[in-house]
């Protein structure tokens, strides 16, 4: 089913709550940080301007780097943050206590987001298990964090981990009522399976939209299978601007600012990482795609006709094409953007929604603070967001 198929109303959930909306905290930063001449210097003062930003406008929370987000604590009130983990690199008693902490500070605010990663990345933290023990470390990792985080002081003797019993003082509250949340994505069976029984929302890049509904349709299955409910969340980017032609304005700029060489340093080394054939032997069966391939091996960026894959959607560029395939070649949905005007951008979001049962958007833009400004004048008001409360506490 397309988008238009789906109709033009804006919103997510007419006369109800709409969806939760998170933004972007990243230290590269600039009109076009992927190319590293226009990044800006990536100090303390970015990330703390990003967080104010942010928490201001009322986003529900932020997708941050592992290792500076409690340093925001102070600079917010109400934003959450999720914070990428890979299971098993911190013993899970480690990782409880850090989680306690940092709700101790902030209130109650942390998320986190728990990532699979690709070889040469666990290889460096350590981690050289097959992807079937991935997921085995990584289900009895997370089930011990969370009994950990809400005060479970009996030893453990598991097939990865194994600890003894609390011999301390508990860190002081709050706790999240019910435990801290496990957000994460797994697109392969075992993926599948493991984010079923784990995770308490399921990420996805956005994809094309009916493959993207097919994504969650087998997850929300799994879930089911086990007697559990997920929520559903949707990694994008995006371009609004009062007008379509302004939005896609701005979208060429951007890829033209971008030199080709700067793209094609890392474009070989990210395919083979995720298993994909490298660029010279990759082939798609999608023309719009192939042409995109075609135009790298040329050595030249693919142009706006290739790039719109749907009304207000295109494959663009993004802060992490550097460890990720460019341009979606992979039909991994990592550079998808919603360019266009509110209208117009707030209804492809919404026909998404509709078709694939999205709970969360977790958007950007570059620069992260003033378009995250923008985006909360003109396209939030369209959405009407669950806005960033103090979280409940216990």
């Amino acid at each position: 089913m397309s988008i238009a198929e789906l109709g033009t109303g804006v919103g997510i959930k007419p006369g109800g709550a709409g969806p939760q909306v998170l933004w972007y905290i990243n230290p590269t930063d600039g009109e076009v940080p992927w190319e590293p001449s226009e990044r800006v210097a990536p100090t303390f003062d970015v990330i703390r301007h990003q967080a104010r930003t942010l928490d201001r406008l009322g986003y529900y929370g932020a997708l941050t780097t592992a290792r500076e987000a409690i340093s925001l604590v102070a600079d917010t009130e109400r934003l959450r943050f999720l914070i990428p983990e890979y299971p098993g690199v911190k013993p899970p008693v480690l990782l409880a206590e850090e989680a306690q902490v940092f709700d101790q500070y902030s209130g109650g605010r942390l998320i986190y987001n728990q990532v699979n990663g690709a070889d040469p990345v666990l290889h460096r933290y350590g981690r050289f298990g097959s992807k079937a023990e991935r997921y085995r470390v990584s289900a009895e990792f997370w089930t011990q964090v969370k009994r950990l985080y809400l005060d479970d002081a009996e030893p453990f003797e598991g097939e990865f981990f194994s600890y003894g019993p609390r011999y301390k003082p508990a860190i002081p509250g709050p706790r999240q009522p019910g435990g801290i949340e496990v957000w994460g994505t797994g697109a392969s069976p075992e993926g599948i399976a493991h984010a079923a029984e784990v995770l308490d929302v399921y990420l996805s890049f956005m994809s094309e939209p009916t493959a993207l509904t097919g994504l969650f349709d087998r997850v929300r299955a799994a879930a089911a299978e086990r007697g559990r409910r997920l929520r559903f969340g949707v990694l994008a980017s995006v371009i609004v601007r009062d007008t379509d032609e302004q939005a896609w304005e701005r979208f060429e700029w951007q890829v033209n600012r971008t030199r080709p060489e700067t793209v094609l340093a890392t474009a070989d080394r990210n395919l083979r990482s995720f298993g994909y054939p490298g660029l010279d032997e990759l082939s798609s069966r999608d023309p719009q795609v192939q042409n995109r391939i075609d135009a790298l091996r040329a050595g030249r960026l693919p142009d706006r006709a290739d790039l719109e894959f749907a009304p207000n959607m295109a494959a663009g560029l993004t802060t992490w094409t550097a460890a990720e395939p460019p341009f979606d070649i992979a039909g991994k949905g990592t550079g998808t953007y919603f360019v266009g005007s509110p209208e117009n951008v707030a209804a492809a979001m919404s026909a998404v929604a509709e078709q694939a049962g999205v709970d969360i958007w977790i958007l950007s833009g570059w620069p992260l603070a003033a378009e995250a400004e923008i985006t909360a004048e003109l396209l939030l008001p369209l959405l009407n967001p669950s806005h960033a409360s103090t979280p409940p506490q216990t």
